[in-house]
């Protein structure tokens, strides 16, 4: 194996550890939270905080589509952007706040 591989099978690990293990909290979060009056769920203000950011990766992914046909080494960002994407969506079920008596 290539040193390039063994660094892409590394972080697909990684990411996958951490997806599965952020969705089995997020499950169990959502079990637990089902009856729960405490838990809010106004989602009127996402849009407007996190505009910007998915302005960026939308930015980011078309110039990796672009860039692709310029250079070798823009063909592996878009798989290493895509490890990352899970791994950031695993991490996004342990930043969720919770009330202080669940912990």
């Amino acid at each position: 194996m290539t040193p390039l591989m063994l660094f892409f099978v590394a972080c697909g690990i990684g990411a996958t550890l951490l997806f599965v293990a952020g969705y089995l909290r997020g499950v169990r979060v959502a079990l637990r939270s089902c009856n729960d009056d405490r838990i809010e769920t106004d989602t009127s203000g996402d849009l407007t905080a996190y505009w910007w950011k998915i302005g960026i990766g939308v930015l980011a992914a078309s110039a990796l589509i672009f860039l692709a046909g310029t250079s070798p080494i823009f063909v592996y960002a878009a798989p290493f952007m895509a490890i990352m994407t899970a791994a950031a969506n695993g991490l996004a079920f342990f930043v969720e706040k919770l009330p202080e008596d669940w912990e």
